[in-house]
């Protein structure tokens, strides 16, 4: 589901705002700004978000439910490595920051697990307004 309206329900503002520790230092007007453009998306347990080698260009944020980030097992080891984030947490930066493919993959681990997505160009608008 993508949210087409012209600003974000207050609700996602202030979950961004207080529950997303990069976004926390941008006021709500700043955060309604770039609202048009998020994307919300829903998947079920074990639904693939991102494919590893995928080349994304958002910020993506876990509003509700959790996903397993799996990346490669350590040397010597032959089980995945598995870091699970919740509500709250986020993903994405460093495709964004560096423009270079997800190293990772990332699985839903819960029903309903709601992910918004704020575009790279969206986000770079949010940086700029930040001195």
């Amino acid at each position: 589901m993508v949210y087409t309206g012209p600003t974000m329900p207050y609700e996602d503002t202030m979950f961004l705002k207080t529950s997303v520790d990069v976004l926390s230092f941008f006021d709500p007007d700043q955060l309604r700004r770039i609202t048009p453009d998020i994307e919300r998306n829903t998947y079920k347990k074990g639904d693939i978000v991102i494919f590893k080698g995928q080349i994304t260009d958002g910020f993506y944020i876990i509003k509700k439910g959790s996903v397993n980030v799996v990346m490669k097992p350590k040397p010597g080891q032959t089980d995945p490595v598995t870091v699970p984030l919740a509500a709250g947490d986020f993903f994405g930066e460093m495709s964004l920051l560096e423009e270079t493919a997800a190293t990772a993959a990332i699985r839903a681990s819960a029903d309903d697990t709601e992910i918004l997505t704020i575009p790279s160009g969206s986000f770079q608008k949010l940086l700029e307004m930040q001195p």
